[in-house]
Protein backbone atom coordinates (compact mmCIF):
# COMPACT_ATOMS: atom_id res chain seq x y z
CA UNK A 1 0.00 0.00 0.00
CA UNK A 2 1.23 3.48 -0.79
CA UNK A 3 1.91 5.83 2.12
CA UNK A 4 -1.18 7.66 3.27
CA UNK A 5 0.42 11.09 3.18
CA UNK A 6 3.49 10.99 0.89
CA UNK A 7 5.36 14.28 0.42
CA UNK A 8 7.89 15.00 -2.25
CA UNK A 9 11.07 12.96 -1.99
CA UNK A 10 14.29 14.59 -0.88
CA UNK A 11 17.21 14.93 -3.24
CA UNK A 12 19.43 11.88 -3.31
CA UNK A 13 22.46 14.12 -2.86
CA UNK A 14 21.42 14.77 0.75
CA UNK A 15 21.50 11.09 1.61
CA UNK A 16 25.22 10.72 2.16
CA UNK A 17 25.17 13.20 5.05
CA UNK A 18 22.37 11.27 6.76
CA UNK A 19 24.23 7.99 6.35
CA UNK A 20 27.36 9.52 7.82
CA UNK A 21 25.36 11.01 10.68
CA UNK A 22 24.11 7.55 11.58
CA UNK A 23 27.68 6.35 11.92
CA UNK A 24 27.59 4.20 8.78
CA UNK A 25 30.65 4.36 6.60
CA UNK A 26 29.50 4.96 3.05
CA UNK A 27 32.70 3.53 1.61
CA UNK A 28 32.06 0.17 3.33
CA UNK A 29 28.51 -0.13 2.05
CA UNK A 30 29.12 -1.04 -1.55
CA UNK A 31 26.03 -2.79 -2.90
CA UNK A 32 26.19 -6.35 -4.18
CA UNK A 33 27.54 -6.57 -7.69
CA UNK A 34 25.17 -4.96 -10.16
CA UNK A 35 22.81 -3.58 -7.50
CA UNK A 36 22.05 0.10 -7.03
CA UNK A 37 23.36 1.69 -3.83
CA UNK A 38 19.90 3.00 -2.88
CA UNK A 39 16.32 1.82 -3.16
CA UNK A 40 13.57 4.42 -2.79
CA UNK A 41 10.12 4.09 -1.24
CA UNK A 42 7.14 6.45 -1.31
CA UNK A 43 6.17 9.56 -3.18
CA UNK A 44 4.33 10.41 -6.36
CA UNK A 45 4.50 7.96 -9.25
CA UNK A 46 5.40 5.00 -7.02
CA UNK A 47 5.02 1.42 -8.23
CA UNK A 48 5.80 -1.90 -6.58
CA UNK A 49 6.37 -3.35 -10.07
CA UNK A 50 9.18 -0.90 -10.77
CA UNK A 51 12.83 -0.96 -9.75
CA UNK A 52 12.67 1.31 -6.70
CA UNK A 53 14.56 4.16 -8.34
CA UNK A 54 14.35 7.80 -7.33
CA UNK A 55 12.12 8.52 -10.34
CA UNK A 56 9.86 5.45 -9.87
CA UNK A 57 10.07 4.47 -6.20
CA UNK A 58 8.39 1.47 -4.61
CA UNK A 59 5.07 2.18 -2.92
CA UNK A 60 5.72 -0.09 0.08
CA UNK A 61 8.67 -0.67 2.38
CA UNK A 62 7.79 -4.38 2.26
CA UNK A 63 8.57 -4.48 -1.47
CA UNK A 64 11.96 -2.87 -0.92
CA UNK A 65 12.65 -5.37 1.89
CA UNK A 66 11.93 -8.23 -0.50
CA UNK A 67 14.56 -7.15 -3.03
CA UNK A 68 17.22 -5.34 -0.96
CA UNK A 69 20.60 -7.07 -0.87
CA UNK A 70 23.91 -6.56 0.94
CA UNK A 71 25.18 -2.99 0.80
CA UNK A 72 21.89 -1.41 -0.26
CA UNK A 73 20.18 1.36 1.68
CA UNK A 74 16.39 1.65 1.55
CA UNK A 75 15.35 5.31 1.79
CA UNK A 76 11.75 5.94 2.76
CA UNK A 77 9.83 9.16 2.11
CA UNK A 78 7.62 10.72 4.78
CA UNK A 79 4.29 9.11 5.36
CA UNK A 80 2.32 6.55 7.32
CA UNK A 81 2.73 3.03 5.99
CA UNK A 82 0.73 -0.03 6.95
CA UNK A 83 2.89 -2.89 5.63
CA UNK A 84 5.03 -5.24 7.71
CA UNK A 85 8.70 -5.00 6.74
CA UNK A 86 10.23 -8.46 6.35
CA UNK A 87 13.74 -8.51 4.78
CA UNK A 88 14.31 -11.48 2.47
CA UNK A 89 18.09 -11.27 2.35
CA UNK A 90 21.04 -10.76 4.67
CA UNK A 91 23.73 -8.14 4.46
CA UNK A 92 27.34 -8.77 5.42
CA UNK A 93 29.48 -7.41 8.24
CA UNK A 94 31.03 -4.82 5.93
CA UNK A 95 27.92 -4.22 3.83
CA UNK A 96 24.70 -4.37 5.84
CA UNK A 97 21.25 -3.81 4.41
CA UNK A 98 20.03 -0.50 5.84
CA UNK A 99 16.50 0.84 6.25
CA UNK A 100 16.12 4.53 7.11
CA UNK A 101 13.97 7.57 6.36
CA UNK A 102 15.11 9.81 3.52
CA UNK A 103 16.81 13.02 4.56
CA UNK A 104 14.39 15.09 6.64
CA UNK A 105 11.60 12.51 6.35
CA UNK A 106 9.33 11.29 9.15
CA UNK A 107 8.20 7.72 8.66
CA UNK A 108 5.56 5.84 10.66
CA UNK A 109 4.43 2.24 10.31
CA UNK A 110 1.00 1.88 11.88
CA UNK A 111 -1.34 -1.07 12.33
CA UNK A 112 0.87 -3.79 10.90
CA UNK A 113 1.29 -7.14 12.66
CA UNK A 114 4.96 -6.35 13.29
CA UNK A 115 6.55 -3.14 12.07
CA UNK A 116 9.78 -4.98 11.31
CA UNK A 117 10.32 -8.74 11.33
CA UNK A 118 13.93 -9.84 10.92
CA UNK A 119 13.91 -13.64 10.91
CA UNK A 120 16.85 -15.85 9.88
CA UNK A 121 18.54 -12.86 8.23
CA UNK A 122 21.58 -10.97 9.52
CA UNK A 123 23.57 -7.74 9.18
CA UNK A 124 20.55 -5.49 8.88
CA UNK A 125 20.24 -1.94 10.23
CA UNK A 126 16.93 -0.23 10.98
CA UNK A 127 17.15 3.42 12.03
CA UNK A 128 14.75 6.28 12.58
CA UNK A 129 11.31 4.68 12.20
CA UNK A 130 8.21 5.01 14.39
CA UNK A 131 6.20 1.82 14.75
CA UNK A 132 2.89 2.24 16.52
CA UNK A 133 -0.33 0.32 17.07
CA UNK A 134 1.11 -2.95 15.78
CA UNK A 135 -1.09 -5.94 16.53
CA UNK A 136 1.97 -7.87 17.70
CA UNK A 137 5.51 -6.82 18.69
CA UNK A 138 6.65 -3.60 17.03
CA UNK A 139 10.10 -5.06 16.30
CA UNK A 140 10.60 -8.82 16.16
CA UNK A 141 14.05 -10.37 15.65
CA UNK A 142 14.67 -14.12 15.47
CA UNK A 143 17.86 -16.11 14.85
CA UNK A 144 19.89 -13.17 13.60
CA UNK A 145 23.32 -11.62 14.13
CA UNK A 146 24.76 -8.19 13.35
CA UNK A 147 21.40 -6.42 13.74
CA UNK A 148 21.37 -2.72 14.58
CA UNK A 149 18.16 -1.06 15.79
CA UNK A 150 18.83 2.62 16.45
CA UNK A 151 16.82 5.77 16.94
CA UNK A 152 13.45 4.09 16.47
CA UNK A 153 10.21 4.49 18.42
CA UNK A 154 8.08 1.49 19.41
CA UNK A 155 4.77 2.69 20.81
CA UNK A 156 1.40 1.19 21.77
CA UNK A 157 2.02 -2.36 20.55
CA UNK A 158 -0.77 -4.87 21.11
CA UNK A 159 -3.74 -4.46 23.42
CA UNK A 160 -4.01 -4.62 27.20
CA UNK A 161 -6.20 -7.69 27.00
CA UNK A 162 -5.17 -11.26 27.79
CA UNK A 163 -4.04 -12.96 24.57
CA UNK A 164 -3.51 -9.69 22.68
CA UNK A 165 -0.50 -8.12 24.43
CA UNK A 166 2.75 -7.33 22.62
CA UNK A 167 6.30 -6.19 23.33
CA UNK A 168 7.98 -3.10 21.97
CA UNK A 169 11.05 -5.11 20.93
CA UNK A 170 11.08 -8.92 21.10
CA UNK A 171 14.64 -10.14 20.56
CA UNK A 172 14.79 -13.92 20.20
CA UNK A 173 18.07 -15.78 19.53
CA UNK A 174 19.71 -12.49 18.48
CA UNK A 175 23.49 -12.35 18.82
CA UNK A 176 26.26 -9.75 18.55
CA UNK A 177 23.82 -6.96 17.80
CA UNK A 178 23.16 -3.40 18.95
CA UNK A 179 19.92 -1.84 20.19
CA UNK A 180 20.61 1.83 20.89
CA UNK A 181 18.88 5.17 21.24
CA UNK A 182 15.34 3.86 20.85
CA UNK A 183 12.18 5.07 22.60
CA UNK A 184 10.05 2.10 23.68
CA UNK A 185 6.91 3.27 25.42
CA UNK A 186 3.28 2.56 26.23
CA UNK A 187 3.36 -1.03 24.99
CA UNK A 188 1.07 -3.76 26.34
CA UNK A 189 3.93 -6.01 27.50
CA UNK A 190 7.56 -5.37 28.47
CA UNK A 191 9.45 -2.76 26.48
CA UNK A 192 12.63 -4.60 25.42
CA UNK A 193 12.67 -8.38 25.84
CA UNK A 194 15.75 -10.59 25.27
CA UNK A 195 15.25 -14.34 25.28
CA UNK A 196 16.26 -17.78 23.99
CA UNK A 197 20.04 -17.46 24.15
CA UNK A 198 20.32 -13.91 22.80
CA UNK A 199 23.92 -13.08 23.71
CA UNK A 200 26.77 -10.70 22.96
CA UNK A 201 24.33 -7.83 22.45
CA UNK A 202 24.59 -4.19 23.49
CA UNK A 203 21.38 -2.60 24.77
CA UNK A 204 22.44 1.01 25.24
CA UNK A 205 20.99 4.49 25.55
CA UNK A 206 17.34 3.49 25.18
CA UNK A 207 14.34 4.89 27.04
CA UNK A 208 11.74 2.31 28.07
CA UNK A 209 8.74 3.66 29.94
CA UNK A 210 5.02 3.35 30.68
CA UNK A 211 4.82 -0.26 29.53
CA UNK A 212 1.92 -2.15 31.09
CA UNK A 213 -0.23 -5.23 30.60
CA UNK A 214 -3.10 -3.49 32.32
CA UNK A 215 -4.63 -6.62 33.84
CA UNK A 216 -1.60 -8.21 35.58
CA UNK A 217 1.43 -6.44 37.09
CA UNK A 218 4.11 -7.84 34.78
CA UNK A 219 5.50 -5.35 32.23
CA UNK A 220 9.20 -4.49 32.63
CA UNK A 221 11.26 -1.77 30.98
CA UNK A 222 14.08 -4.13 29.93
CA UNK A 223 13.55 -7.86 30.54
CA UNK A 224 16.63 -10.10 30.32
CA UNK A 225 16.00 -13.83 29.90
CA UNK A 226 19.27 -14.44 28.03
CA UNK A 227 22.97 -14.37 29.07
CA UNK A 228 26.11 -12.38 28.37
CA UNK A 229 24.73 -9.02 27.27
CA UNK A 230 25.65 -5.41 28.06
CA UNK A 231 22.78 -3.21 29.29
CA UNK A 232 24.14 0.30 29.71
CA UNK A 233 23.07 3.94 29.75
CA UNK A 234 19.34 3.25 29.50
CA UNK A 235 16.55 5.21 31.21
CA UNK A 236 13.69 3.04 32.46
CA UNK A 237 10.79 4.55 34.39
CA UNK A 238 7.07 4.39 35.15
CA UNK A 239 6.76 0.77 34.07
CA UNK A 240 4.10 -1.49 35.51
CA UNK A 241 6.69 -3.83 37.09
CA UNK A 242 10.48 -3.44 37.46
CA UNK A 243 12.69 -1.11 35.46
CA UNK A 244 15.27 -3.77 34.53
CA UNK A 245 15.08 -7.42 35.43
CA UNK A 246 17.21 -10.54 34.92
CA UNK A 247 15.19 -13.74 35.22
CA UNK A 248 16.15 -17.40 34.66
CA UNK A 249 18.33 -17.59 31.58
CA UNK A 250 19.63 -14.05 32.14
CA UNK A 251 23.00 -14.95 33.66
CA UNK A 252 26.33 -13.11 33.28
CA UNK A 253 24.90 -9.81 32.13
CA UNK A 254 26.54 -6.45 32.80
CA UNK A 255 24.05 -3.80 33.93
CA UNK A 256 25.88 -0.48 34.09
CA UNK A 257 25.16 3.27 34.15
CA UNK A 258 21.40 2.87 33.83
CA UNK A 259 18.83 5.17 35.43
CA UNK A 260 15.83 3.30 36.82
CA UNK A 261 13.29 5.44 38.62
CA UNK A 262 9.64 5.74 39.57
CA UNK A 263 8.62 2.29 38.45
CA UNK A 264 5.62 2.85 40.62
CA UNK A 265 2.05 4.05 40.45
CA UNK A 266 -1.54 3.42 41.36
CA UNK A 267 -4.32 2.00 39.26
CA UNK A 268 -8.01 1.90 40.01
CA UNK A 269 -8.13 -1.49 38.28
CA UNK A 270 -7.52 -4.46 40.57
CA UNK A 271 -4.67 -6.20 38.76
CA UNK A 272 -3.56 -9.76 39.26
CA UNK A 273 -0.28 -9.97 41.21
CA UNK A 274 -0.79 -6.48 42.58
CA UNK A 275 -1.18 -5.28 46.17
CA UNK A 276 -3.98 -3.02 47.34
CA UNK A 277 -2.92 -0.11 49.58
CA UNK A 278 -2.80 -0.90 53.27
CA UNK A 279 -5.78 1.42 53.71
CA UNK A 280 -7.86 -1.44 52.35
CA UNK A 281 -8.77 0.23 49.08
CA UNK A 282 -9.66 -2.92 47.18
CA UNK A 283 -10.80 -0.93 44.16
CA UNK A 284 -7.21 -0.47 43.01
CA UNK A 285 -3.61 -1.40 43.66
CA UNK A 286 -0.03 -0.19 43.70
CA UNK A 287 1.91 -0.96 40.53
CA UNK A 288 5.66 -1.05 39.94
CA UNK A 289 8.38 -3.14 41.53
CA UNK A 290 12.19 -2.96 41.69
CA UNK A 291 14.56 -0.57 39.99
CA UNK A 292 16.85 -3.49 39.07
CA UNK A 293 15.65 -7.00 39.87
CA UNK A 294 17.74 -10.18 39.66
CA UNK A 295 16.00 -13.48 40.31
CA UNK A 296 17.60 -16.95 40.16
CA UNK A 297 20.48 -15.78 37.97
CA UNK A 298 24.25 -15.77 38.54
CA UNK A 299 27.48 -14.13 37.45
CA UNK A 300 26.25 -10.60 36.73
CA UNK A 301 27.64 -7.15 37.46
CA UNK A 302 25.49 -4.26 38.66
CA UNK A 303 27.70 -1.17 38.51
CA UNK A 304 27.27 2.60 38.39
CA UNK A 305 23.47 2.66 38.19
CA UNK A 306 21.14 5.33 39.57
CA UNK A 307 18.04 3.83 41.19
CA UNK A 308 15.37 6.05 42.74
CA UNK A 309 11.84 5.92 44.12
CA UNK A 310 10.74 2.45 43.06
CA UNK A 311 7.99 0.52 44.84
CA UNK A 312 10.13 -2.38 46.07
CA UNK A 313 13.81 -2.88 46.94
CA UNK A 314 15.82 -0.62 44.62
CA UNK A 315 18.47 -3.16 43.60
CA UNK A 316 17.34 -6.68 44.37
CA UNK A 317 19.04 -10.10 44.26
CA UNK A 318 17.04 -13.14 45.25
CA UNK A 319 16.29 -16.74 44.43
CA UNK A 320 19.82 -18.03 43.79
CA UNK A 321 19.69 -21.76 44.62
CA UNK A 322 20.91 -22.38 48.17
CA UNK A 323 24.60 -23.32 48.24
CA UNK A 324 25.28 -21.77 44.83
CA UNK A 325 27.69 -18.85 44.50
CA UNK A 326 25.79 -15.94 43.01
CA UNK A 327 28.91 -14.48 41.40
CA UNK A 328 27.28 -11.05 41.66
CA UNK A 329 29.16 -7.77 42.03
CA UNK A 330 27.44 -4.55 43.11
CA UNK A 331 29.57 -1.39 42.96
CA UNK A 332 29.34 2.37 42.47
CA UNK A 333 25.54 2.43 42.43
CA UNK A 334 23.42 5.21 43.91
CA UNK A 335 20.13 4.01 45.41
CA UNK A 336 17.79 6.48 47.09
CA UNK A 337 14.28 6.37 48.57
CA UNK A 338 13.32 2.97 47.25
CA UNK A 339 10.30 1.29 48.88
CA UNK A 340 10.03 4.41 51.03
CA UNK A 341 6.42 5.43 50.33
CA UNK A 342 3.72 4.50 47.87
CA UNK A 343 0.53 6.17 46.56
CA UNK A 344 -2.79 5.25 48.13
CA UNK A 345 -4.96 6.34 45.23
CA UNK A 346 -6.45 9.24 47.15
CA UNK A 347 -3.61 11.73 46.92
CA UNK A 348 -1.82 10.43 50.00
CA UNK A 349 0.84 7.83 50.68
CA UNK A 350 1.03 4.46 52.43
CA UNK A 351 3.76 2.00 53.32
CA UNK A 352 4.97 0.16 50.23
CA UNK A 353 3.57 -3.37 50.04
CA UNK A 354 6.50 -5.46 48.83
CA UNK A 355 10.23 -5.93 49.57
CA UNK A 356 12.16 -3.17 51.34
CA UNK A 357 15.51 -1.44 51.11
CA UNK A 358 17.67 0.48 48.70
CA UNK A 359 19.69 -2.71 48.18
CA UNK A 360 18.47 -6.20 49.10
CA UNK A 361 20.17 -9.61 48.96
CA UNK A 362 17.99 -12.48 50.17
CA UNK A 363 19.04 -15.41 52.36
CA UNK A 364 19.93 -17.85 49.56
CA UNK A 365 21.82 -15.28 47.46
CA UNK A 366 24.53 -14.09 49.86
CA UNK A 367 27.16 -16.65 48.92
CA UNK A 368 29.57 -15.18 46.37
CA UNK A 369 27.93 -11.73 46.40
CA UNK A 370 30.19 -8.68 46.70
CA UNK A 371 28.99 -5.15 47.50
CA UNK A 372 31.14 -2.03 47.79
CA UNK A 373 31.36 1.66 46.86
CA UNK A 374 27.59 2.09 46.67
CA UNK A 375 25.83 5.22 47.93
CA UNK A 376 22.47 4.81 49.69
CA UNK A 377 20.11 7.32 51.25
CA UNK A 378 16.61 7.79 52.61
CA UNK A 379 15.19 11.30 52.71
CA UNK A 380 12.58 10.27 55.29
CA UNK A 381 13.19 8.54 58.59
CA UNK A 382 11.97 5.13 59.63
CA UNK A 383 12.56 3.31 56.33
CA UNK A 384 14.71 0.30 55.50
CA UNK A 385 18.14 1.14 54.17
CA UNK A 386 19.50 -2.33 53.37
CA UNK A 387 18.46 -5.97 53.58
CA UNK A 388 20.96 -8.81 54.03
CA UNK A 389 19.44 -12.24 54.20
CA UNK A 390 16.31 -12.11 56.32
CA UNK A 391 17.40 -9.05 58.31
CA UNK A 392 16.53 -5.45 57.53
CA UNK A 393 18.77 -2.55 58.55
CA UNK A 394 17.77 1.05 58.99
CA UNK A 395 21.34 2.31 58.62
CA UNK A 396 24.30 1.52 56.42
CA UNK A 397 26.55 1.25 59.49
CA UNK A 398 24.45 -1.56 60.97
CA UNK A 399 24.46 -3.36 57.64
CA UNK A 400 28.25 -3.03 57.32
CA UNK A 401 28.80 -4.52 60.77
CA UNK A 402 26.50 -7.47 60.19
CA UNK A 403 27.41 -8.31 56.59
CA UNK A 404 31.06 -7.22 56.36
CA UNK A 405 30.14 -5.74 52.99
CA UNK A 406 30.20 -2.16 51.65
CA UNK A 407 33.33 -1.04 53.51
CA UNK A 408 33.59 2.01 51.21
CA UNK A 409 29.87 2.74 50.93
CA UNK A 410 28.26 6.07 51.83
CA UNK A 411 24.96 6.89 53.47
CA UNK A 412 24.40 10.47 52.35
CA UNK A 413 22.30 12.63 50.04
CA UNK A 414 23.82 12.36 46.53
CA UNK A 415 22.73 15.92 45.70
CA UNK A 416 21.06 15.30 42.36
CA UNK A 417 20.00 18.23 40.19
CA UNK A 418 16.24 17.54 40.24
CA UNK A 419 15.18 13.96 40.96
CA UNK A 420 11.47 14.84 40.97
CA UNK A 421 11.91 15.91 37.34
CA UNK A 422 14.00 12.88 36.42
CA UNK A 423 17.26 14.83 36.31
CA UNK A 424 19.95 12.82 38.09
CA UNK A 425 23.10 14.73 37.20
CA UNK A 426 25.24 15.67 40.20
CA UNK A 427 25.46 19.11 41.76
CA UNK A 428 28.80 20.58 42.76
CA UNK A 429 29.91 19.19 46.10
CA UNK A 430 28.06 15.89 45.72
CA UNK A 431 29.69 13.09 47.76
CA UNK A 432 29.32 10.86 44.70
CA UNK A 433 31.96 12.90 42.86
CA UNK A 434 35.46 11.40 42.53
CA UNK A 435 34.68 8.60 44.99
CA UNK A 436 33.93 5.47 42.90
CA UNK A 437 36.06 2.42 42.17
CA UNK A 438 37.10 2.57 38.53
CA UNK A 439 38.48 -0.96 38.90
CA UNK A 440 35.07 -2.47 39.62
CA UNK A 441 34.11 -5.12 37.04
CA UNK A 442 32.14 -3.55 34.22
CA UNK A 443 32.77 0.07 35.26
CA UNK A 444 32.41 2.05 32.00
CA UNK A 445 34.96 4.60 30.87
CA UNK A 446 32.05 6.90 29.96
CA UNK A 447 28.86 7.77 31.80
CA UNK A 448 25.23 7.33 30.79
CA UNK A 449 25.39 10.47 28.66
CA UNK A 450 28.48 9.24 26.82
CA UNK A 451 30.76 11.69 28.60
CA UNK A 452 34.25 10.68 29.66
CA UNK A 453 35.22 10.37 33.31
CA UNK A 454 36.76 13.62 34.50
CA UNK A 455 38.57 14.73 37.63
CA UNK A 456 36.83 17.55 39.50
CA UNK A 457 39.64 19.79 40.78
CA UNK A 458 37.45 20.98 43.66
CA UNK A 459 36.94 17.46 45.05
CA UNK A 460 39.61 15.25 46.65
CA UNK A 461 39.96 11.90 44.91
CA UNK A 462 38.77 9.21 47.31
CA UNK A 463 38.02 6.51 44.77
CA UNK A 464 40.00 3.44 43.80
CA UNK A 465 41.39 1.82 40.67
CA UNK A 466 43.37 3.36 37.83
CA UNK A 467 41.11 6.41 37.81
CA UNK A 468 40.45 7.49 41.38
CA UNK A 469 38.06 10.18 40.18
CA UNK A 470 35.14 8.21 38.71
CA UNK A 471 31.78 9.26 40.13
CA UNK A 472 29.18 6.99 41.68
CA UNK A 473 25.90 6.57 39.85
CA UNK A 474 25.04 6.90 36.19
CA UNK A 475 26.31 10.44 35.52
CA UNK A 476 29.78 11.93 35.74
CA UNK A 477 29.91 15.45 37.15
CA UNK A 478 31.34 17.84 34.56
CA UNK A 479 33.12 20.67 36.38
Amino acid sequence: MAPLHPPARRAALAVSSVVAGLGLAVSSMGAASGAAAYLYVGGGGCSDTGAGTASVPFCTIAKAAKVAVAGQTVLVSSGTYTDEVFPWHSGTSGSPITFQPAAGATVTISGARHGFTISNQSWITVSGFTVRNSTSNAFYVYNATGIRLSGNTARASGQRVSGATAYGMYLNSMTNSVVTGNLVTDNSASGIYLTNGSTGNEITGNESSLNAYGYVRNAVGIDLRAPGNLVSGNRVHDNEDSGIQSYPGGDRNTIADNVSYHNKGFTTVKLSNCNAPSTGNTAGCITGDHGIDDYAVTGSTIVGNTVYDNVAAGINLEGVPSGTSSGFTFANNVAVDNAASCPNGAGGTVKCPRTRGNIRVDATSQLGTSLDYDLVYLSVSGGTMMVWGSTSYTSLAAFQTASRQESHALQVDPRWTSPSQGVFTLKAGSPAIDSANSGAPGEPAKDAAGLARVDDPATPNTGAGTRKYDDRGAYEYQP
